[in-house]
């Protein structure tokens, strides 16, 4: 994936293009778009991590691919399961940035206000 990135933009503006390209371009795949959103927020507060997004050669989809492989190194019966620390901890390997603490977001995930079952007593009188 090569996209063209204005130079005039700052480092950080640039990450975030490259970033929200790749998650448009992948808009149904919830893992893309979880760690996408995840980079952007490390960058808002680390922003040298931006020249690291920048390379060429990585991708979102290749950290996954790196993730998948470390599953199956780690898989017990077919199984493995990452922490978020650990799972972000390998993106962020996958991208060649050192962190002291990885601070994992909040999951976004959009909850669907349940309709209210209202019923009293007399309504069965």
């Amino acid at each position: 994936m090569s996209i063209e990135l204005p130079k005039e933009l700052s480092e950080e503006q640039r990450a975030f293009k490259k970033l929200d390209s790749e998650m448009n371009q992948n808009k149904s795949n919830a893992y893309v778009q979880s760690i996408g959103q995840f980079l952007k927020q490390h960058i808002e507060k680390h922003n040298n991590a931006a020249e690291a997004i920048l390379a060429t050669d990585k991708t979102i989809e290749k950290s996954l691919d790196l993730m998948k492989e470390e599953a199956k190194k780690k898989a017990v019966n077919g199984f493995a399961m990452f922490t978020p620390e650990e799972g972000f901890a390998l993106v962020l390997n996958y991208f060649q940035i050192r962190v002291e603490q990885i601070e994992v977001p909040e999951p976004q995930i959009p909850v669907k206000k349940a309709n209210r079952f209202d019923v009293k007593l007399d309504d069965f009188l």
